[in-house]
C-alpha cells in the first residue's frame, strides 16, 4: 500500500505528497481523481508517486494512517501525563479533529468517512497503540472487540460532530464520549444476560 521511509528526507517527501492528495481532494472527488492527474498537478513524475505508494489508495491510506499516529504527539506527550483525566484525553481527541477539518471535509465530499473508520480500527488495534493496556484482564479477542466497538463509536461521533458544523464545543463532546465508556451502554440490560 504505501511505503515505510527510512530516512527523514523520505519521510518528508512522502508526507507532502499526501498533502498534495489532500489539496487535489479539497476540490475533486476522490473517485475523479487518478495518479496521473495527481502527478501532474504536483510536478512530479510518476515513477517518484510509486517510489512511495503502490496506488491512490496507498496514498490515502498513509495521509490516514499518518494522521493517526500524530494524534500520539498531539498537545504534548499525553500518554506519559500524570495529570491526565479522561475528560482532558477526550477533549484532546475531540480539538485534534477539529484541526484536521481538512481531511474531514475531504472524505465526506468523497463519500469515504468509512476508510477513516477502517482504519482508526487498525490502527488502534496494531501495537503503536498497545491495546492490551486497555481492560488487562480480558481476553485479547474480547478486547479486541471492545476497542474495535470504542474507536468507531468514537470516530462515528467525529464524524457526525463535524457534519454538524461543530455545534457543540470539544469540551461537551467529551462530556458525552465519557458517559459512554464509563457507563453501561444499557444499564438495565443485565437480566437479560
Amino acid at each position: 500500500m504505501y511505503k515505510f521511509c527510512k530516512t527523514e528526507q523520505s519521510a518528508a517527501r512522502q508526507r507532502e505528497l499526501e498533502q498534495g492528495l489532500l489539496q487535489i481532494m479539497s476540490t475533486l472527488r476522490y473517485e475523479d481523481i487518478n495518479v496521473s492527474d495527481l502527478c501532474q498537478k504536483m510536478g512530479i513524475p510518476r515513477k517518484s508517486f510509486y517510489r512511495y505508494f503502490s496506488s491512490k489508495d496507498g496514498a490515502l491510506h498513509a495521509l490516514i494512517d499518518h494522521t493517526l499516529m500524530e494524534y500520539e504527539s498531539f498537545g504534548g506527550n499525553r500518554i506519559t501525563r500524570v495529570s491526565r483525566t479522561l475528560h482532558g484525553d477526550l477533549k484532546s481527541f475531540f480539538e485534534f479533529w477539529i484541526q484536521h477539518e481538512k481531511l474531514l471535509n475531504a472524505l465526506e465530499r468523497s463519500s469515504m468517512s468509512g476508510v477513516l473508520i477502517e482504519r482508526s480500527i487498525s490502527y488502534a488495534a496494531s501495537e503503536a497503540v498497545f491495546p492490551s493496556r486497555f481492560l488487562p484482564g480480558e481476553d485479547k479477542s474480547i478486547r479486541q472487540h471492545v476497542v474495535m466497538f470504542a474507536v468507531c463509536g468514537l470516530m462515528t461521533m467525529v464524524l457526525q460532530w463535524h457534519h454538524g458544523g461543530y455545534q457543540e464545543s470539544a469540551s461537551d463532546m467529551a462530556v458525552v464520549a465519557a458517559r459512554l465508556v464509563t457507563q453501561p451502554l444499557f444499564p438495565n440490560a443485565s437480566h437479560l444476560l
